[in-house]
């Protein structure tokens, strides 16, 4: 049996889903529900046997996501299944790569939730047609993207997207800050920039965003 964790700030809607779940056929049981950031993490701190999260991305006093990277470090072994309009490709692309279990659409019915629950539970992953076709087209975008640029000049978007100015992304990478500037008159001319402010829009719009860097 899932033992769940309804974190839904619509009163209907957190009504609707303990009707539809709590009964013996759908082999769930929620254990404690709120609308609330804090009172989340307070019942999740105070030890209560979760092992699914139903998540809602708008809550009372936050953001769902706080949720997430509260939980994924600390209690890697709770599932988490997000359940939200919020749709975006930026969004959604934070989510999977803080490592949650599932996405489905707040308007998806309650066979597509009681799919998503019993994948995610046997291990798996599970994202909504709409949701994966989100998640297909960013990673193709990224992809496309990052061809553009040479490994050096990806390290350079990256590090400008994280807010360093040229001087320090030359320490960072050890070579001139004219090199830098160099590789970033490269990198405006491949794009019909002018500004890094354009660049650093650029980056966080098409993923560019993560280096992995010493």
């Amino acid at each position: 049996m899932a033992l769940i964790l309804l974190v839904e700030d619509q009163l209907l809607t957190r009504m609707g889903m303990k009707m539809a779940l709590n009964n013996p056929e759908t082999d769930c049981e929620i254990v404690a529900e709120t609308g609330s950031v804090q009172e989340a993490l307070d019942i999740i701190d105070q030890g209560t046997p979760i092992e699914l999260i139903l998540l809602d991305l708008t809550l009372t006093d936050g953001s769902g996501i706080e949720i997430v990277k509260y939980v994924k470090p600390r209690y890697p072994d709770i599932k988490i299944l997000v359940i939200s309009a919020e749709t975006s490709n930026e969004v959604i692309e934070n989510l999977v790569g803080m490592g949650i279990e599932g996405f489905i659409s707040k308007y998806a019915d309650v066979p597509v939730l009681l799919t998503a629950i019993d994948s995610v539970m046997s291990g798996l992953e599970y994202f909504g047609k709409d949701i994966s076709e989100i998640i297909h087209s960013v990673k193709t975008i990224r992809e496309t993207a990052e061809q553009q640029f040479t490994e050096r000049e990806l390290e350079i978007i990256q590090l400008c997207a994280q807010g360093y100015p040229a001087r320090a992304i030359a320490e960072k990478l050890e070579i001139s800050k004219r090199t830098v500037e160099s590789h970033k008159n490269n990198i405006f001319k491949k794009l019909g920039f002018s500004t890094t402010s354009e660049l650093i829009h650029f980056a966080f719009q098409h993923g560019i965003t993560k280096a992995n860097l010493s």
